[in-house]
């Protein structure tokens, strides 16, 4: 019916656009990687934009999870979207010295790497070629890791200027009897990673095992 057909339309064109913005990044990547000789310091100044861009906008997948137009459960979206956007803006986007890190540069090339393979099997969804379809359930085991790793890292390295600069903390007395330590809530956000990544690696398994069984059926999860 009506509502379905633009339905897809919307996503096909979500999903387009996502695949052409990861591509943009994987390329300003690639070619920063090349032309420094093998050093990843200036990744994230020359792909920064588009990965801020793109990542950003990818908030839309917890709406179209919760909104059913995709079979993502909404908290897997949500954590994933939470987690990647936290690191990349509220961690390393404001803190200058992290962006020239080989952790910033290996998280850009994973977060690209996998993205350009996930949109583009979106966007062709039934019609998703099978290679296409592997790769989508493939790449992501030694991609996840790698990226979890660094995001971890990345925010780790950020612990002491979070501190000295008391960044987005709330101290007291004020009108409201809050207080919030920034620092406090990443090392509890470090504690918990290993197992929040796990329970999105787990659910990546059982897709997997899912989409590249006899019967696979090649729809957008």
């Amino acid at each position: 019916d009506t509502v379905w057909m633009a339905t897809q339309a919307y996503l096909l064109l979500y999903n387009t656009a996502q695949a052409l913005g990861w591509s943009a990044a994987l390329a300003t990547t690639v070619r920063s990687i090349v032309v420094n000789g093998g050093s990843l310091a200036a990744v994230y100044g020359d792909s920064g934009w588009f990965v801020r861009t793109f990542q950003v906008a990818s908030a839309l997948e917890v709406f179209h999870a919760g909104l059913k137009l995709t079979r993502t459960p909404m908290s897997a979206a949500l954590m994933q979207w939470a987690g990647r956007t936290h690191v990349l803006i509220a961690v390393t986007h404001a803190i200058p010295h992290l962006q020239t890190t080989a952790a910033a540069g290996i998280l850009i090339l994973a977060w690209a790497l996998t993205e350009v393979i996930r949109y583009p099997s979106y966007a062709l969804s039934q019609s998703c070629p099978g290679w296409l379809n592997w790769l989508r359930y493939t790449i992501f085991i030694p991609l996840y890791p790698i990226g979890a790793a660094s995001e971890m890292k990345l925010m780790y390295d950020g612990i002491p200027t979070m501190t000295a600069k008391k960044m987005y903390s709330i101290s007291m007395p004020n009108a409201y009897n809050f207080a919030f330590d920034y620092t406090s809530f990443v090392k509890v956000v470090l504690v918990l990673y290993p197992f929040l990544f796990y329970q999105l690696y787990a659910y990546m398994f059982v897709q997997r095992k899912k989409k590249l069984g006899p019967c696979t059926r090649k729809k957008e999860d």
